[in-house]
């Protein structure tokens, strides 16, 4: 591990709870740069020193997520944005000791919870296959939902109608929370994102139900399914947003555009 500078730049991959004194493996993160744990009571953000004039490329994006899956694996995690940076690791500290309530409650909300992705598109001229059996007439049907007008441009109407999907997919998977974003794609497509959290023990049976819902509702093989991810989407402010006195001491050089 280097030799601790409290007053160099330092790049910030996740933040996790272990022990103060815990062995933390060798790690290559961003650049081939070492990882290294900075301690704040119970709290450990994995970092990494990058020099001045160090430039972030396509690959960067690939090492952040690398470190955090790593990561993932054995603890839980609340991943920082890509590009996070920070000007010292006293305003590391400083976040963290400011924001210790929430952290904590966050901790303890997503502690064995993992997010799965689904992503489909939805069209004005493409029907997707019903399921054999007439739904109830309570419960939105997908096929319904799918088979609305979408307008080219992601406009109020356009949004109703992936609230209608996702809304559906909610009921039918049950998720802790779930969020979810739509963008237009060339022609009538519409491209809609969701991100669901739910408990690590119910990922195999999440991807049964997905595979099974996409024979059913959906042939086309529209409907994909990935994960399991970190917890990116449901994250506390302070955490996916640093806090404004970081942001604006933010080196120049080091200020990337977040996601």
């Amino acid at each position: 591990m280097p030799e601790k500078d409290l007053a160099m730049p330092v790049y910030a991959y996740c933040l996790l709870r272990t022990p103060s004194q815990q062995e933390w493996p060798v790690l290559q993160g961003i650049g081939g740069h070492p990882v290294f744990p900075s301690h704040c009571g119970r709290y450990t953000m994995l970092l990494s020193h990058l020099k001045k004039d160090f430039s972030f490329t396509p690959r960067s994006i690939v090492e952040h997520g690398q470190i955090v899956a790593h990561t993932f694996e054995t603890h839980t995690v609340l991943p920082m944005r890509f590009g996070t940076v920070f000007p010292s690791e006293k305003h590391v500290e400083n976040l963290i000791k400011e924001n210790q309530r929430e952290l904590l409650e966050t901790f303890s909300r997503l502690r064995g919870k993992a997010e799965m992705r689904l992503k489909f598109q939805i069209s004005s001229g493409n029907e997707a296959k019903g399921p054999a059996k007439k739904s109830p007439q309570k419960t939105l049907s997908l096929k319904k939902a799918l088979t609305s007008s979408a307008p080219p441009a992601v406009d109020p109407k356009t949004h109703a109608l992936a609230e209608k999907c996702v809304y559906w997919l909610r009921e039918a998977f049950r998720p802790l929370q779930d969020t979810f974003s739509c963008r237009n794609l060339p022609g009538d497509d519409v491209a809609v994102d969701c991100a669901h959290l739910i408990e690590a023990c119910r990922i195999e049976d999440y991807r049964k139900a997905t595979s099974s819902l996409a024979s059913a509702e959906m042939s086309d093989g529209s409907l994909r399914l990935s994960g399991p991810w970190p917890p990116y989407h449901f994250l506390p402010n302070s955490i996916r947003m640093p806090a404004p006195v970081v942001r604006a001491s933010r080196p120049k050089y080091l200020a990337i555009a977040a996601q």
